[in-house]
Order: C-alpha cells, then sequence, then structure tokens
C-alpha cells in the first residue's frame, strides 16, 4: 500500500516543485528587468545619451522592448518582456514581464 500511494505522490510532488521553481525563475526575471529599467532611468536623468542607454540596455537585457518618454523635468523608462514559465520549450509564454520607473531629470537637454 505505502508503494502504491507513493507512486501515486510523485508526480503531484514534481509538479509542485517544477511550479515552484519557475515561479522564483520568474521573479529573478522580473528583478532583473526592474534593474535594467531603474538603471536606464536613471542614466537618462543624468544626462546620457538615448543611443548609450539603450546600447547598455540591450546589453543585459535583448529579449525586451524600451521606451522612453521625455518630460519636462523628469524621464519614464517603460519597459516590456516576455517571461519565461518554464514551459518556454514548447514555444508557449503567456507571461509578459512590465516594468516602469521614472526618474527626475538632473541633466536638462534639448531634446
Amino acid at each position: 500500500m505505502a508503494t502504491l500511494e507513493t507512486a501515486l505522490m510523485i508526480p503531484v510532488l514534481c509538479f509542485i516543485t517544477f511550479l515552484f521553481i519557475s515561479g522564483i525563475a520568474l521573479g529573478v526575471q522580473t528583478l532583473s528587468l526592474s534593474d535594467a529599467t531603474r538603471t536606464a532611468a536613471r542614466e537618462l536623468a543624468r544626462g546620457t545619451s538615448e543611443e548609450l542607454v539603450r546600447e547598455g540596455f540591450h546589453r543585459s537585457e535583448p529579449a525586451a522592448q524600451l521606451q522612453i518618454i521625455w518630460d519636462a523635468d523628469t524621464v519614464s523608462v517603460l519597459t516590456l518582456k516576455p517571461g519565461e514559465f518554464g514551459v518556454s520549450f514548447l514555444g508557449f509564454t503567456p507571461i509578459e514581464i512590465s516594468q516602469r520607473h521614472i526618474a527626475p531629470r538632473e541633466w536638462i537637454n534639448a531634446q
């Protein structure tokens, strides 16, 4: 009887482990995108050129999209990236990760 119960529970435990590890991986991806977005906003606010910021951002997050919005005294950086939730090997990524950071401009350039 114990062998049968073990045989029935192994797939359930494997599925729970898969979900747990995939959730952690998704959290790490979100933190990575958040860090790259915050860095881009901070660099733009300090006066770094958009081209250099885009290059640095895409080096750290090659699959992400980057949108920059300039206001009179702030710069907003919006990013979007497909999340990989452990089923990406099937070609199905149902989750999109997005981040937005706003930084006050420290260096006013004519845009």
